[in-house]
């Protein structure tokens, strides 16, 4: 009732829950009740990349057009579909093709001079998807000053098919 009323400050409460979520711990932790962090973060850049993707997020909705901002948007979705896709192969391609000496007599029966020779041919092949599609979002990017239209439905081709890919995964 007293918050109703407005007799009850609620900024404190806010300013505490703010700096906790910025510097990912809790605010018991910042009041000095307890010693513990509460935090599952444990490698700086998680924490960066956390900050990186909460500084792009406050940022939203554009000051742009209608059609500009949904551009952006679409561009920002496409680069994190293709970043979690570049995930799944760079994680295969180390795990099968970085410094793996077990395959050399495949290597040798397809034809390469060395083993070393297949695996880097191997982990490239794996992640070529991930080179390629950030060539095709460059070409848009440049290509949308000159021909907007062309640029949108060429992103949106590109983002139909990452889209397309997730619900055949569900």
């Amino acid at each position: 009732m007293r918050y109703e009323n407005g007799s009850i400050d609620n900024t404190k409460k806010m300013v505490l829950e703010g700096l906790s979520e910025a510097l990912h711990v809790s605010v018991e932790w910042l009041k000095g009740e307890t010693d513990e962090y509460e935090t599952d973060i444990t490698d700086k850049r998680e924490l960066q990349i956390r900050d990186a993707m909460g500084d792009i997020l406050e940022q939203l909705p554009l000051a742009l057009t209608k059609e500009e901002d949904a551009f952006s948007k679409d561009l920002l979705l496409l680069m994190l579909k293709q970043y979690g896709l570049f995930l799944d192969s760079f994680q295969f391609a180390c795990k099968n093709f970085k410094g793996n000496a077990g395959q050399t007599d495949i290597a040798k029966t397809i034809g390469f001079e060395s083993n070393e020779e297949y695996n880097e041919i191997m982990f490239l092949r794996e992640i070529t998807h991930t080179i390629n599609a950030f060539n095709e979002m460059a070409d848009i990017v440049r290509l949308y000053s000159k021909k907007p239209k062309t640029a949108e439905q060429r992103l949106a081709n590109l983002l139909s098919e990452v889209l397309y890919e997730d619900s055949e995964s569900v």
